[in-house]
């Protein structure tokens, strides 16, 4: 690492402060004659004292280092991902204005990438978990159920998603090197990142007016997208309803909220508390779903998708049906820093289910437990055989049997 990458590290507090340390400071201006002085507490003049050491190893790295200084801009960066980097949060993240817009347009469906899902990186790097048809990524020999374990030579082990979505994303032609595990042999590839437009929501209509709905993610026009679909197939005269959330990780809070309203009607979706807030019950107030309802998770479904799956759970709205899901239950807030220097993202709040439990490191459980076959695993979620989807056979017999009881 160059040194001043390490001396950016040491002045992580310098920027990401400014504003809270000014914002604290107290100042009792007295006159005396022409002149002002500024008197503070003890507390305020430490803090000021330390934002002042770290301005002048700022200065020093500009002013007296070896190898050319960066830019001050720069630096600020490095400053303010040390600071997200030495919290316990991996969900944590600082962004400047440029890779919040390309944040924004990745969690809208719209952005330049190579064209993948990839599940939350562990110490072993980040599994993919869907390749779009059509993009990049597909037509590199990238598969679902490829662990990435390098990208562009940094190693993916333990980084957060935005980490590695950042380095997978990059200008139309520019190329992301990805390193890849597959069944024990290690790869390389080199995709060229191009515009990706994706849809969240995909429906069907099955024997027996078996509706099927896919969210893969909560995030962009999902809501928009599930509501037309949810429409076509009342009008279509559905009998039952499967919402398939497998491979799911998450999304916004507003989104999912957004959908378990028009699902379950007049009851608790899910409780959210932080440290800094006061704890908030969001609550449906539609009709709610008046055929019956199955949700399908596995052990990719997270966070957001947790919340819908146990808001159906826990209000004896429907059944879940799969594998026991992630385990995030945390909410995570991004705000916009002082001086259009950034914006930061934090993990804030926890959520609870409507019966108060968090599934935080523990995931929902399934009400009807069904595992795919060792083959099937890995396969993206639209590309598994349906005549061999245990999962989504589970959920359909469950659903279509309660429909006719109801109908007799």
């Amino acid at each position: 690492m160059k040194s001043w990458q390490q001396l950016a590290v040491y002045i992580v507090a310098a920027v990401l402060i400014t504003a809270s340390v000014t914002a604290a400071i107290t100042a009792n201006v007295v006159q005396r004659g022409k002149k002002d002085t500024v008197s503070f507490s003890v507390e305020e003049y430490a803090q000021l004292r330390d934002l002042l050491v770290l301005d002048e190893i700022m200065e020093s790295v500009q002013t007296e280092a070896l190898h050319d200084a960066p830019a001050r801009a720069d630096m600020t960066a490095s400053a303010a991902r040390g600071i997200v980097a030495s919290i316990d949060d991996p969900y944590a993240a600082y962004y400047t204005p440029e890779e919040y817009e390309a944040y924004l347009s990745n969690i809208n469906g719209e952005y330049t990438g190579i064209g993948v899902v990839v599940g939350q990186p562990d110490e072993n790097g980040a599994l993919v978990l869907d390749v779009y048809k059509g993009y990049a990524a597909e037509a590199s020999g990238v598969k679902v159920g490829d662990l990435i374990t390098a990208i562009n030579g940094r190693g993916a082990a333990n980084m957060t998603l935005e980490e590695l979505l950042n380095e997978a994303e990059g200008e139309i032609g520019s190329v992301t090197s990805l390193d890849i595990l597959r069944d024990g042999e290690r790869l390389q590839f080199d995709v060229t990142n191009m515009q990706i437009n994706v849809p969240r929501v995909t429906s069907a209509l099955f024997n027996e007016r078996t509706a099927y709905v896919r969210i893969n993610m909560f995030t962009g026009n999902c809501v928009s997208e599930f509501e037309a679909a949810f429409k076509d197939l009342t009008e279509r005269g559905m009998r039952s309803l499967v919402i398939d959330l497998r491979n799911n990780p998450g999304g916004s809070l507003e989104s999912v909220i957004a959908i378990a309203d028009m699902l379950l009607g007049k009851c608790t979706i899910v409780s959210v508390k932080g440290r800094a807030s006061e704890e908030q019950t969001f609550t449906g107030k539609g009709d709610g779903l008046s055929v019956p309802l199955a949700v399908l998770v596995n052990e990719n479904s997270a966070s957001a998708s947790e919340i819908l799956a146990a808001a159906v759970q826990d209000n004896d709205a429907g059944v879940v049906v799969g594998m026991k899901t992630y385990g995030k239950g945390s909410v995570q807030t991004t705000s916009r820093l002082s001086g259009d220097s950034g914006w930061l993202k934090l993990t804030t709040d926890a959520y609870y289910t409507p019966s108060g439990k968090s599934i935080n490191g523990i995931g929902v459980m399934p009400d009807i437990e069904v595992d795919l076959p060792d083959d099937m695993k890995g396969t993206a979620i639209d590309k598994i055989d349906q005549e061999n989807d245990a999962q989504l056979w589970a959920a359909l017999d469950y659903v279509r049997d309660l429909a006719e009881q109801n109908a007799a």
